[in-house]
């Protein structure tokens, strides 16, 4: 190691200590505490930003602050084996954290990536939100190989690698093949989202562009901009395709309109890449789910200041429906000073049904950061989905466990998971054995297998 990069490797540690430090700090939120707590939140973004500026330094050369840590492995440590889960019987969580993923998606992230399973559910690729890429065996997690690939090639603005805002927003594995979404800079100050797609070699990732939406969404626009709210980028298989969530980046008509890709859920044909609009009227879609057997998609969604959202679309091909965003919403509006204009074209009306969208199957007031879902049995009548935010009392930082009825029409059961932990991304094995979770508050895998009887 060179005395440049120990310098920096030192420089690296104690920012982490530090972050450390003020998450443990953070998990013993109360009133008396909320003056240190928003001084310590300060203290983050400001060692946040000094290690985005360190970041910058090694861009230069095509390099990645991670690989100072570590320039070949993700190791993580195990720190809880087979506990029982409150609320979740019949499975036990095994836990491993480390400390060599120094990128994150939130500034109350202390690292955020995205997973899926490999060969047959033997292995897991993982995805750092700035572009490592790296493989483990699933009897030896604690140990991840790191993928070398061509992603500084196609993937050249800055602000992908050191704006939480911006990065990976999903990774899927099909058929030997690893698609990544991102969010996309197609020209100065102008952002949409893209598709590469590479063949699985443990060697080397050599992506290719597989889709990008459609046009691109302007900084500079009369209703607002936020990359964040545009992120999206949920993908899975469905027949001969890919089903893909894009948000609106604060652009909110654009989720109404059909003459663009923003605010949607897309079909695109795996063969000709074609794509087509499935529904309208969406946020952010965080968390997707197709059923082959039953024929619908289910979807999680952020609000805005509440009013997160799971809808549901049967028979998606028939019609293309709307979820009423940003005309209905449970949620309200952030900031109360906006024009007129805005005002009229985004009015939060507190009904869907009535304007003639789509009701959600479930809404929360307050919102939870709800993220991924998944089935947890063959007949997709239960689901699994994650919750981020920042409040225990608010049903955020866990799981949650929904039953639908027979008809899959609504809600019969419901069960709040507490993990104490910003759940960022969930993937669940074929047989519905092995459910797998990033999260991101410690920078933790956790594996929560089926008790068996």
């Amino acid at each position: 190691m060179t005395k440049r990069n120990f310098f920096y490797y030192i420089v690296i540690v104690m920012l982490t200590i530090l972050l450390i430090t003020g998450y443990l700090i953070n998990k013993k939120n109360s009133s008396s505490k909320k003056n240190e707590i928003k001084n310590l939140n300060q203290q983050i973004l400001t060692k946040n930003q000094q290690l985005f500026n360190i970041q910058k330094h090694f861009l230069k050369n095509k390099e990645n602050i991670n690989d100072l840590i570590n320039p070949n492995t993700i190791n993580f440590k195990k720190i809880i084996s087979n506990k029982e889960i409150e609320n979740f019987e019949d499975f036990k969580i095994s836990k491993y954290k480390t400390n060599e993923i120094l990128s994150s998606g939130n500034y109350r992230a202390l690292a955020s990536a995205y997973i899926d399973f490999y060969n047959d559910d033997k292995e897991l690729i993982l995805a750092t939100v700035d572009g490592i890429f790296a493989i483990s065996d699933l009897d030896n997690i604690q140990n991840f190989k790191k993928i070398k690939s061509n992603i500084f090639d196609l993937i050249t603005y800055e602000d992908f690698y050191v704006n939480t805002q911006y990065g990976i927003k999903d990774i899927l594995v099909n058929e030997e093949k690893l698609y990544v979404s991102y969010i996309n800079e197609k020209r100065k100050d102008c952002y949409n989202l893209k598709i590469l797609v590479s063949k699985i070699n443990k060697e080397k990732l050599n992506f290719k562009e597989f889709f990008e939406t459609s046009e691109c969404v302007d900084k500079k626009n009369k209703h607002g901009y936020l990359a964040h709210q545009g992120g999206g980028g949920r993908m899975f298989v469905g027949d001969d395709s890919i089903y893909f969530t894009t948000g609106e980046f604060r652009n909110r008509p654009l989720a109404q309109k059909k003459d663009n890709d923003y605010g949607k859920i897309l079909n695109i044909n795996l063969k000709s890449k074609e794509s087509k609009i499935i529904s309208i009227g969406h946020r952010n879609p965080q968390g997707l789910y197709y059923s082959k057997k039953n024929n619908f998609i289910i979807s999680t969604e952020h609000g805005p200041k509440g009013g997160d959202e799971v809808n549901i679309n049967h028979e998606p091909s028939v019609k293309v429906k709307n979820f009423g965003w940003p005309i209905s919403s449970y949620g309200e509006h952030y900031y109360k000073n906006y024009s007129t204009e805005i005002l009229n074209k985004a009015p939060l009306n507190k009904s869907h049904k009535k304007y003639k969208f789509e009701e959600p199957l479930k809404y929360f007031v307050p919102s939870i950061g709800i993220s991924e879902i998944i089935a947890l049995n063959n007949d997709d009548n239960e689901f699994l989905f994650g919750a981020m935010g920042n409040e225990i009392v608010e049903q955020d930082l866990g799981l949650h466990f929904i039953k639908l009825d027979d008809q899959r029409k609504k809600v019969i059961k419901h069960k709040y998971i507490p993990l104490n932990e910003r759940v960022r991304d969930i993937v669940i094995s074929k047989n519905k054995d092995v459910i797998i979770l990033f999260l991101e508050t410690t920078s933790s895998i956790a594996i929560i297998n089926k008790i068996k009887f």
